[in-house]
């Protein structure tokens, strides 16, 4: 496969055509990069990220006619009859409503958030796959003569990013219509920037009454209340993947990818706990809940304060990671927003739980400001991962960040680098039965695991010490998961898989009438999934291989325990 990208379009704004390799990355697809017609190979699969000229259109419209595939996610341009559409009005933000039809292998029950993008209207031949609000195709395909052509006329990975890490956060948010969500609480927080529409891109859980027309934001919640109950941004980047390979079966090629977990699991859950208060007591039921729950966890530490000696010892034996609850609430001295007061309250983390290392952190109250200066602060650091970017509101619970997938941010516009390499893993919801309605949990399972993400759900020692509902909760959505073949990991073990599978190299060759797949890596990795057309006859070292369904479509799950250095496997159809 080829990714075909250019400079960044507009240097006041973020390189979105650039998260085309994040997206990549992450679900471990190997490709060439070019910045020209010389990556083209013949009858493959190029994704086109940027503009090109009439030069390079041409060139492009005879290797899709000799038998390539080509994906285009930039402005058409001089490529708009190839593609077989009109380009109309640009389009800001709006929803879009993806067709239900063979083309793909799984769609979102309703409609999807696109921030930006152009109306396409349809000639000579090009079909629809997905169209906007009003009616005009948001997605197109088009054969030409022996290869083919997928036009998002949405800005698919401005889209993914821009409902992952919104806008910056300067000033309060809006508040929801309906009382559910009021956001607008003088506090700056992650969802002030969020990019999803409270009023549109929300839905109340199956099975629940209507919203009452006097309802109160109260704790805990008088009845389930419309929340996000799609993971827009991962749907996005699903529909690009299956676009990817429906190319592949259109053009007879093999594009293996990695398994975002080990073979054989499908999705995994996550919990963490926030040590708000640090009173001994709450830390003492927390323990108990955990302990009953068989559920190791991330324990943010919170400053000021603390628990004491003995409470943090047990914390460790238990087996929980310990985590830093950064504190910019202005309720304590050095609680405030800022570079030294991070770095100061990471050391007082340091000093009161033994652990030097820490690596995961989760803000107190979701507190964000900014865009991504925050994660320049966690490199310094040595902080790894972050797991603030969630609700702090019942009206929010779910994916008000469209996500269930760990991932590395988009840096600002002017910065050195493309990406901040600190990984993403959002939160979903906190304390059911007290700051999330119940009817929730189910609702967030399942959405995961139609993504194979992770459920990440919160929960606090006051509310497990104080609230026989919350606490029964806590056990109770603990067995849930483990019921649903979802394992429950800590926030560094996720951020420890995550970085070793990055390392990963996965790549296809022809070898006569066969393939010869190589996977390379340096560091030994058991237990990795590699998955492939259901198609093929593997050979080669120690391995095993069951159909698994992903993204709807069903693959052939190579699992293998991978030794350092490259592995080599045929495959034959």
């Amino acid at each position: 496969m080829t990714l075909w990208e250019g400079a960044a379009p507009d240097a006041d704004q973020p390189n979105f055509p650039a998260y085309a390799r994040e997206l990549l990355a992450h679900a471990g697809i190997a490709y060439r990069s070019t910045a020209g017609r010389a990556g083209l190979t013949p009858g493959g699969i190029t994704l086109l990220t940027t503009s090109v000229t009439a030069d390079e259109a041409g060139v492009l419209s005879a290797w899709v006619a000799g038998g390539g595939c080509l994906l285009v996610t930039a402005d058409l341009g001089p490529l708009a009859r190839l593609a077989g559409v009109v380009p109309g009005e640009a389009v800001s933000t709006a929803q879009v409503t993806v067709r239900d039809c063979a083309f793909w292998s799984q769609v979102p029950g309703r409609a999807l958030r696109a921030i930006g993008g152009r109306a396409l209207a349809p000639v000579d031949g090009a079909e629809a796959l997905a169209t906007w609000a009003d009616g005009s195709a948001a997605i197109t395909v088009r054969h030409h003569g022996a290869g083919a052509v997928v036009t998002f006329g949405v800005d698919v990975l401005k889209s993914v990013v821009r409902i992952q890490q919104g806008y910056p956060v300067d000033t309060d948010g809006a508040p929801a219509a309906d009382g559910t969500a009021p956001i607008d609480d003088g506090i700056l927080k992650a969802e002030d920037g969020a990019a999803l529409d409270l009023d549109a891109d929300r839905q109340m859980p199956a099975g629940q009454p209507a919203l009452a027309a006097d309802f109160r934001h109260a704790y805990p919640p008088p009845s389930a209340v419309p929340m996000f109950d799609q993971p827009h941004a991962d749907w996005w980047r699903s529909l690009l993947l299956q676009a990817l390979w429906w190319a592949a079966q259109e053009g007879g090629s093999v594009v293996p990818w990695l398994g975002y977990w080990p073979a054989g699991v499908a999705a995994i859950a996550h919990m963490s706990h926030d040590s708000d208060g640090n009173k001994p007591e709450d830390g003492l039921a927390a323990l108990a809940a955990f302990a009953e729950a068989d559920v190791a966890v991330t324990w943010c530490q919170v400053y000021p304060g603390g628990y004491g000696r003995e409470i943090y010892e047990q914390i460790t034996a238990a087996g929980h990671e310990h985590a830093l609850h950064y504190n910019a609430m202005d309720d304590a001295d050095l609680a405030t927003w800022g570079w030294p007061q991070l770095r100061a309250q990471y050391a007082w983390a340091q000093a009161v739980t033994g652990r030097e290392d820490i690596v995961s952190n989760k803000n107190h109250y979701t507190r964000w400001e900014g865009w991504d200066e925050f994660y320049t602060w966690c490199e310094r650091l040595g902080i790894e991962i972050d797991e603030s970017r969630g609700p702090s509101k019942q009206g929010n619970v779910g994916f008000p960040f469209g996500t269930a997938h760990v991932s590395f941010p988009l840096a600002a516009p002017g910065a050195e680098t493309d990406f901040r390499d600190v990984l993403n893993l959002p939160l979903h919801t906190q304390d059911l039965a007290w700051a999330g309605h119940v009817a929730a949990r189910d609702v967030i399972l399942d959405a995961v695991q139609a993504q194979h993400g992770v459920a990440h759900f919160l929960f606090h020692g006051p509310h497990l010490n104080g609230k026989p509902l919350t606490r029964a909760a806590c056990i109770e959505v603990a067995a849930e998961a483990r019921r649903r073949g979802m394992p429950w990991w800590t926030s560094e073990r996720i951020n420890a898989w995550e970085r070793t599978r990055r390392g990963v190299r996965v790549e296809i060759s022809r070898g006569g009438d066969d393939w010869l797949l190589s996977v390379s890596t340096d560091v030994p990795v058991e237990g990795a999934a590699i998955l492939l057309p259901t198609d093929v006859r593997v050979s080669g070292p120690a391995h095993s291989v069951a159909e698994v369904t992903r993204h709807g479509r069903a693959f052939a799950e190579l699992a293998v325990d991978l030794p350092a250095g490259t592995s080599t496997w045929t495959l034959t159809r």
